[in-house]
């Protein structure tokens, strides 16, 4: 019924936005949507029993990640290991990428990932569509088992599931990505390509082949794991190259309605630490800090932590052009963040105007800069 599917969408946006759709997953949202389609049976309202179809109005497919939940809360500074078995688990995580014929819990579900992952454990995450809606691309690796060491740890590697041919393959060709490198946050570019984050650093490498010296993965500035930098793969997916040189981490990167890429990088140079938004061009040219670098300390402050140093991660335009964008600690907590928007196109920190906005005028609040959205 056409009343009731729009209930459950409403309901599903609804659950999304104030953060109770993670929480309680497809069964919950389910049992949700039973419960106010039972109501409306009660009330007798069927109105919707007798209407056709609205030819404007069309079904799409949603796409979400069903998983175990991890052992151990995730350091935001780790990517190689965001869900790490430790020596002392039975069970590791284990996660598929499924595809629900529509926004409604009773849609038929599909996994797409079984035909890889089969009964191994695999991970999953970091799901993004393309533009035109025909194309699925995220990050997967395995397989995973208990007690696993270190050096054994699978690798993540992109994968991409085109939707009308029901096909699955991997994003980077193997001779062109081996096991070692992990490639992470695929974004959909407008022209087809994909960028994406990768510790593979290949025009890095290349240099080095340049200079006849061995080629390395460059670590980052702790020493703990190589460093991610931002990969371009062409639409053909024939050809990556590297477009960030980044000592820490560069990742999580969109494209901004004027072309640019924005993205979270990780800053650790002596004296700062901290992880703002930069931009560039889609070639890597003209790299500059979009937003954040002197506003971490502004997080809710809660007794005993250390909360109110805040990373802004996983950016995203609004159709306004400000950025919607997670803000979260370095540690000790899970999945996900608190929800703020930023107003980048009037403010470079949470209380500095551009040069073309400043003024005695403006403040935070009014030009709606950091605006927190629990």
């Amino acid at each position: 019924m056409k009343m009731e599917r729009g209930i459950v969408n409403s309901l599903t946006h609804m659950l999304r936005a104030h953060g109770l759709l993670r929480r309680l997953g497809v069964p919950g949202l389910a049992a949700c949507a039973a419960l106010v389609a039972g109501c409306s049976g009660n009330a007798h309202i069927d109105v919707a029993n007798s209407q056709a179809a609205d030819p404007a109005t069309v079904d799409f497919p949603i796409f979400y990640v069903k998983r175990t939940i991890p052992p151990e809360t995730d350091d935001l500074r780790m990517l190689r290991d965001a869900v790490l078995p430790t020596q002392n688990d039975i069970t590791v995580p284990k996660a598929d990428l499924f595809m629900r014929d529509s926004a409604s819990p009773s849609a038929n579900e599909h996994n797409i990932t079984t035909r890889v992952t089969g009964t191994n454990t695999y991970d999953v995450k970091d799901v993004d569509i393309s533009l035109d809606g025909k194309r699925v691309v995220f990050a997967m690796r395995g397989p995973l088992t208990a007690k696993m060491k270190q050096k054994d740890m699978p690798t993540w590697h992109l994968w991409e599931y085109v939707i009308a041919a029901d096909t699955l393959q991997q994003v980077v060709p193997a001779a062109l990505n081996p096991d070692q490198s992990n490639s992470v946050a695929p974004h959909y570019m407008p022209d087809g390509r994909i960028v994406f984050s990768s510790t593979a650093q290949r025009q890095s490498k290349a240099v080095l082949l340049d200079e006849g010296k061995p080629q390395f993965e460059a670590q980052d500035e702790a020493r703990d794991e190589p460093a991610f930098d931002l990969h371009v793969i062409d639409a053909l997916r024939t050809e990556f190259h590297q477009i960030s040189f980044n000592q820490s981490h560069d990742r999580d990167a969109t494209v901004l309605t004027n072309g640019r890429i924005l993205w979270t990088r990780w800053d650790h140079a002596p004296g700062k630490d901290g992880m703002h938004l930069y931009t560039s061009n889609p070639d890597g040219t003209d790299t500059q800090l979009y937003y954040g670098a002197n506003s971490h300390l502004t997080g809710t402050n809660t007794a005993g932590t250390n909360n109110a140093v805040i990373e802004f991660v996983k950016p995203k335009e609004m159709q306004d052009g400000r950025i919607l964008t997670l803000v979260r600690p370095y540690t000790d907590i899970d999945f996900g963040g608190d929800l703020v928007i930023i107003n980048g196109k009037q403010f470079v920190e949470n209380t500095q105007p551009l040069l073309s906005d400043a003024g005695p005028a403006w403040t935070c609040a009014d030009a709606g800069d950091h605006e927190r959205r629990d």
